[in-house]
């Protein structure tokens, strides 16, 4: 029996997702295996007709779901916090310079990377609260949180 999809439209998220569907397909095996198997014998009942299976597989998936997509919010902030700290630093060693080379452009984005790479590492815990506090504005904008979700 197929089972039913969960309802994406609140979670901004596309059914057919690469990330959601192999999560779908892990938690009906595991779903089927643990929860549906014991429950098949105690009641000794066909497997598909059990409506509390399907209600946790379902109740499961819409938490999963909404996990993908805090933490592709979360990797799109965080992204756009380290290239903001990137092109600061850019900028400020090109006004010094005034002109930079193609080498040294090399060179100063390799440095820039790692600096903005460690510079959010230790400023994790500031930027967590302001990734959720971006969120749930995001939350309030559906629109714009289904564009980064879909787009970015």
């Amino acid at each position: 029996m197929e089972q039913p999809k969960p309802d994406t439209s609140e979670t901004g998220l596309d059914a057919k997702d690469e990330l959601i569907q192999a999560l779908r397909e892990e938690l009906e095996t595991v779903i089927t295996e643990e929860w549906c198997t014991a429950v098949y014998t105690r009641a000794n009942a066909p497997k598909d007709a059990d409506p509390e299976c399907n209600t946790q597989q379902r109740t499961v998936m819409q938490v999963l779901t909404r996990s993908v997509r805090t933490q592709r919010l979360y990797f799109v902030i965080r992204a756009i916090i380290m290239s903001l700290i990137g092109a600061l630093l850019t900028l400020i060693v090109v006004l010094y310079l005034g002109t930079i080379n193609v080498i040294q452009a090399v060179l100063l984005g390799i440095i820039v990377f790692i600096i903005a790479l460690v510079t959010s590492r230790l400023l994790d815990k500031q930027i967590i609260q302001t990734t959720k506090k971006i969120i749930h504005q995001l939350n309030k904008h559906k629109k714009l949180r289904n564009f980064i979700l879909n787009q970015l």
